[in-house]
């Protein structure tokens, strides 16, 4: 039985380009019922042709690809993302058992991904979509740098290269993977409305943590122990709400 697909990308060249492909490689597997540049003629395609695999774009600068998903609070299709961002999103779709084709697209991973979408079982859900979402924001939120003001003008800091953060009256030591702790003139309140909750945890009234970098919590010292080894020291206010942080 031939696989009925559906193309959603902005760029009419990739678009051409996958079809072409497809068509000179994979004619006898599969047959595009429709070739679309938005969600909104997506939406339109997949209700009309009812496809068993949708090729989706993941970056389309009116409408990111993920809009069409919040459509359908179940999919009886499956998805192929495409994607140029290989720094942060292989690694996010990796972990979500995903399928994925990094542009420009070569015949023999359209060929992987075609056999592997054949062998699995057609148990593509919410929760797999959901949990590729969330892995690509922390991704897309760990690799912001922000600006920190201290005594002789500003620190730029990549999110993901902050350890721990530790209160200094009204100021503030960060901590990093790479270099020596500095000082910067900012609460750890403001920190911590300043960076991402999904990442960054109140363990105490002075220290804020990057749980990404948690290795270990000792529940009889009340402490959470970092990859650097340094002891945190967590609040006993704040246990049960690391925990839960901590299992998802």
């Amino acid at each position: 039985m031939r696989i009925n697909a559906i193309i959603v990308d902005d760029e009419a060249d990739a678009r051409k380009s996958l079809q072409l492909m497809i068509e000179q490689y994979f004619n006898d597997d599969i047959e595009i019922k429709a070739v679309v540049k938005s969600v909104k003629e997506a939406i339109k395609g997949i209700n009309s042709y009812k496809p068993d695999l949708v090729f989706l774009d993941i970056e389309m600068p009116n409408e990111n690809g993920f809009l069409l998903l919040e459509y359908y609070e179940d999919y009886d299709f499956e998805i192929i993302f495409t994607t140029a961002h290989q720094q942060y999103a292989l690694r996010a779709i990796k972990s979500a058992a995903l399928d994925y084709l990094l542009k420009p697209i070569k015949p023999d991973d359209l060929a992987k991904a075609i056999d592997q979408f054949k062998k699995r079982n057609r148990t593509l859900n919410k929760l797999k979509i959901n949990t590729f979402i969330n892995n690509l924001e922390n991704d897309l939120e760990i690799n912001k740098k922000v600006l920190f003001p201290t005594q002789s003008g500003y620190q730029v800091e990549k999110i993901n290269n902050i350890l721990y953060c530790k209160a200094e009256v009204n100021y503030s030591y960060i901590y990093t993977l790479n270099k020596n702790p500095y000082l910067i003139t900012t609460t750890l309140k403001a920190l911590e409305e300043l960076l991402p909750e999904n990442i960054f945890f109140r363990t105490h009234k002075s220290h804020l943590v990057n749980l990404n970098y948690i290795e270990s919590f000792n529940r009889k010292e009340m402490a959470v122990i970092m990859e650097n080894k340094v002891s945190v020291n967590v609040a006993l206010r704040r246990v049960d709400e690391l925990l839960r942080k901590l299992s998802n």
